[in-house]
């Protein structure tokens, strides 16, 4: 009798760390829009604000992007900084192709990659909001000026007498 309740306590005991490790898939941000602006301002307003972010830009095939991680640099340093607790990193990618003379269609995609702990390996998850699609986009229509406001610190927390 003590050894089925035993067998019980073991098999539920497994069963609940099982449970406790399952992992959500997480999709990549991605915003896909139509922009009233040239394809050559679109991609340099892309170019200023992934750059801007640290980010490495190079265009391939004139309208294709791929960044590389963001503020990763090569150095011997690289074990380190890989080895940190609680890093999250991200990398964009990025599609401007024309619709008509003056607008673009934009395809702006980030995936973030996290740990936790120096032992756990790179996992998916969410982007943090600086780093967003969202906010990227934000960014960009600031920066083409196609807003109705264009967000500043001045606007956001009032000019100062």
């Amino acid at each position: 009798m003590i050894r089925k309740d035993c067998l019980a306590i073991v098999v539920l005991t497994v069963f609940a760390a099982g449970c406790t490790s399952v992992q959500r898939t997480v999709e990549p941000d991605v915003v896909d829009v139509t922009l009233p602006a040239s394809t050559d301002r679109v991609k340099a307003a892309v170019t200023k604000v992934l750059a801007d972010d640290d980010y490495d830009v190079e265009w391939k095939d004139g309208s294709q992007l791929q960044t590389g991680y963001r503020n990763e640099q090569s150095s011997i340093w690289d074990w380190l900084v890989k080895g940190r607790l609680g890093v999250v990193r991200s990398r964009a990618e990025v599609s401007v192709t024309p619709e008509t003379d003056q607008s673009s269609h934009l395809r702006l995609q980030v995936s973030s990659e996290g740990k936790q702990t120096m032992f756990q390996g790179w996992g998916p998850t969410e982007p943090q909001v600086p780093q967003s699609a969202e906010n990227k986009l934000r960014l960009i229509k600031n920066e083409l000026k196609i807003v109705q406001d264009t967000y500043t610190t001045q606007t956001f927390y009032g000019s100062k007498p």
